[in-house]
């Protein structure tokens, strides 16, 4: 290899190609600043396990992509009131209340913007403050309550608690679904993971690879850099946005504020006739006697119960603390909408990342579903402390744009109803305080 090609190809790989990479993320950046777009990430969270990545302040508070953030980083709401006559109430459970999905018009399509709405439609003195996030259970929302009540007398923005409203129910359902079918397997059920009871097992080891480079593990080490890489990089952001836009088949298809369904949550099945009875679905479905489904159920259902006692007992007795087991999709179908030939899919990352597609209709998931709330509201109302509010069946299907979150028009009719209870509780606690 001649003198001169060698100098050639040392200029192409130093100088360059460097070159055209950087005139690309220069491009790729004016492009995602002109347009506004961000980048909305989930973090590493020491309490709760995570939340969300609030580190940008966003210049377009319109955007379809996101929900925004105040300085706590908690998900904004559109009112605020005098710190010293605020009538706080604290919203905590998983993404149907944070408000996924409904992005933009600076959080005022979420469900805890429209809660606080119609709240302070009738009385302007309440300042709701949203601290839900994807995926928290009624532990982590504990942890997130326990946050507040540390950090809230330093800040002027953040009211003295006088109410407490746990809007949840399928996120610990979830966990139970997912017990069920980790159940047999003993590596997912150590200790050190509280039998995933507080954060899911998969969290943990997600945390503890990555924190592995420090000690030496090169393998964790790359996988940190190469990801740091792909996060920071504009030119793979536009890049994966292209390939969404264009190849992604399973993209959210909202009609009329009509989730269709048929696009991505249910597949047709030909072979097996689902079951009506809850016996013969555990059997099909997780390979359990009932008597060992009613023993995990009971399980689950005590661990939960000890979470929201354990919410409600740190709180003051003036302080009234509201559990909403709020509505799914299965909940909200009649008889004349289930269809039993379909399968419920699309909910890998809910139970674990099971291994194999789990195969339960969705009629057969409404029965589990409701197994389970039975139980947990019938221990839940021997809690004379705790106002149990039950919605489970309180929406239309056509509420929801998949399996657990609302549409805007979902939200709305929810939240009307919803607010109507909790100023009747308001003014109940008033009468009692006077």
């Amino acid at each position: 290899m001649s003198q001169n090609r060698q100098i050639k190809i040392l200029l192409y790989v130093f100088f360059l190609i460097p070159l055209l990479i950087f005139g690309a993320e220069l491009t790729s950046l004016f492009f995602l600043k002109g347009n506004n777009i961000n980048k909305p990430r989930t973090k590493y969270d020491a309490i709760t396990g995570w939340r969300k990545e609030c580190k940008n302040n966003y210049s377009n508070l319109q955007n379809e992509d996101f929900l925004i953030c105040n300085k706590h980083g908690l998900i904004k709401t559109p009112y605020q009131t005098n710190k010293n006559n605020a009538y706080g109430i604290l919203l905590l459970g998983n993404s149907v209340a944070m408000g996924e999905g409904l992005y933009g018009h600076e959080n005022k399509k979420t469900f805890a913007s429209q809660l606080e709405f119609n709240l302070r439609s009738k009385d302007q003195s309440i300042d709701l403050i949203n601290a839900a996030y994807a995926g928290f259970n009624t532990w982590q929302e504990h942890s997130e309550m326990v946050r507040y009540l540390n950090v809230e007398p330093f800040y002027d923005d953040l009211p003295a608690l006088n109410m407490v409203v746990s809007f949840g129910g399928i996120q610990d359902f979830w966990g139970f679904f997912r017990l069920l079918k980790n159940i047999q397997n003993s590596s997912k059920l150590e200790y050190a993971f509280a039998n995933n009871m507080m954060i899911e097992k998969t969290n943990i080891d997600y945390i503890n690879f990555l924190s592995s480079s420090s000690s030496g593990n090169i393998k964790s080490g790359l996988f940190a850099f190469i990801n740091s890489i792909k996060s920071k990089s504009n030119l793979l952001e536009v890049l994966d946005r292209i390939y969404k836009k264009t190849f992604s088949s399973t993209k959210r298809k909202i009609i009329n504020n009509v989730y269709n369904r048929n696009l991505e949550l249910v597949i047709n099945q030909n072979t097996t006739l689902p079951s009506n009875n809850l016996k013969e679905i555990i059997k099909n479905s997780f390979g359990l006697t009932f008597e060992e489904y009613i023993n995990i159920r009971n399980y689950f259902v005590k661990s939960t119960i000890r979470n929201i006692s354990a919410s409600s007992n740190l709180l003051h007795p003036e302080i009234k603390y509201v559990y909403v087991y709020a509505p799914t999709f299965f909940s909200s179908l009649s008889e004349e909408e289930l269809d039993n030939d379909k399968y419920v899919v699309g909910i890998k990352h809910l139970v674990g990342y099971p291994k194999f597609a789990i195969k339960i209709f969705e009629s057969e998931m409404k029965i589990i579903e409701r197994d389970y709330r039975n139980a947990l509201l019938s221990e839940m109302d021997k809690i004379s402390y705790i106002n149990v509010l039950d919605y489970s069946g309180k929406a239309k299907s056509f509420w929801f744009f998949d399996y657990s979150h609302f549409t805007e028009y979902g939200a709305n009719q929810i939240t009307i109803n919803l607010s109507k209870e909790l100023l009747l509780i308001k003014n109940s606690q008033a009468a009692q305080n006077k």
